[in-house]
């Protein structure tokens, strides 16, 4: 395998994880445009959907799915957005931004900020993360 920045990351262990399990990973991502952003990353290094196996595929709906309740409760999300193109990173990862209630662009606008915006929030100052966690306790 060629040097993965996914795989790499997950290695190093200095991000801040959400939830983890054998599959996935669900991490912080510090962004100035969006409270709640988020990566959904496989834990082993594949690059297709037609790669992820039965347990993989039930896992990441299941996430999917306590992700948007909880961040429904804990930040007021209206909406969540999810893309993946993995082109810059081999890796299958999934992009999982909220759009909270009263944002003034929706859609591809939004995304296209939130994207595309340098991190200027410091993780360690921000209560979402740990709010967010505790809805993962019996996953």
């Amino acid at each position: 395998m060629n040097s993965c920045a996914i795989c790499e990351k997950q290695l190093a262990h200095k991000r801040e994880v959400i939830y983890k399990n054998d599959r996935w990973m669900l991490v912080a991502v510090e962004s100035k445009t969006a409270l709640g952003y988020l990566h959904l990353e496989t834990k082993r290094h594949i690059e297709h959907w037609s790669d992820l196996n039965e347990a993989e595929q039930h896992d990441f709906f299941q996430i999917v799915k306590v992700v948007e309740s909880a961040l429904k409760e804990v930040i007021g999300s209206e909406r969540l957005y999810m893309t993946s193109m993995n082109e810059l990173v081999r890796h299958l990862h999934f992009h999982l931004i909220p759009r909270l209630k009263g944002s003034a662009k929706h859609g591809l606008p939004f995304i296209s900020d939130v994207m595309g915006g340098a991190a200027a929030t410091s993780l360690k100052e921000v209560d979402w993360v740990e709010g967010l966690k505790t809805h993962f306790v019996h996953v």
